[in-house]
């Protein structure tokens, strides 16, 4: 231990080798909140944001809900932190996910801070790790899809109903 302090003896209510891994969390949609950041090196040497969401229990399946009575925690580990204003990917997709947490991304300064407490919507896969199916964040969307402007749905709405009505004057000609 980096600090010297000798570790603590952990008190269980039950035998650790009658314990099963709980059901994964279904593929779907579902809506999370950042719960912790933690800024972390990957195998490549880069930094990336390693960013913990939990989904409440209601928003979980019925048949799983009591084992995450507090939730469930997925990480979304996706997120690399920008090296220069060279690195245009790692902007680019810093920005999609600033904007699924419902920030503003007309910013020259980002402060992983304010992430804390935001709700996105997260598209939930299963994928493997060491060998286990697990339950992943495939991606980050957000919390509430933004509404085409109610003239645009209106004009378009119209359009449709011209084009259809100009074809049946056609064909009835």
């Amino acid at each position: 231990m980096a600090n010297d302090e000798p570790m603590g003896l952990i008190e269980l209510d039950e035998n650790l080798a009658d314990i099963e891994k709980p059901k994964e969390v279904p593929p779907g949609k579902y809506t999370g909140e950042v719960q912790s950041v933690e800024e972390k090196p990957s195998a490549a040497g880069n930094i990336y944001f390693a960013v913990q969401f939990r989904i409440p229990p209601d928003e979980l399946p019925a048949d799983i809900a009591d084992q995450y009575e507090d939730g469930a925690l997925l990480y979304y580990n996706r997120i690399i932190k920008p090296r220069n204003r060279s690195d245009r990917r790692a902007l680019f997709n810093l920005r999609k996910f600033i904007e699924a947490l419902g920030l503003d991304a007309n910013t020259t300064t980002v402060d992983p801070n304010d992430w804390m407490g935001r709700q996105s919507r997260l598209m939930v896969r299963m994928g493997k790790y060491q060998g286990e199916e697990r339950a992943e964040i495939a991606a980050v969307e957000a919390a509430e899809p933004k509404a085409a402007p109610r003239g645009a749905v209106a004009a378009k709405a119209a359009a449709a109903r011209e084009t259809n009505a100009r074809g049946r004057r056609r064909s009835a000609e």
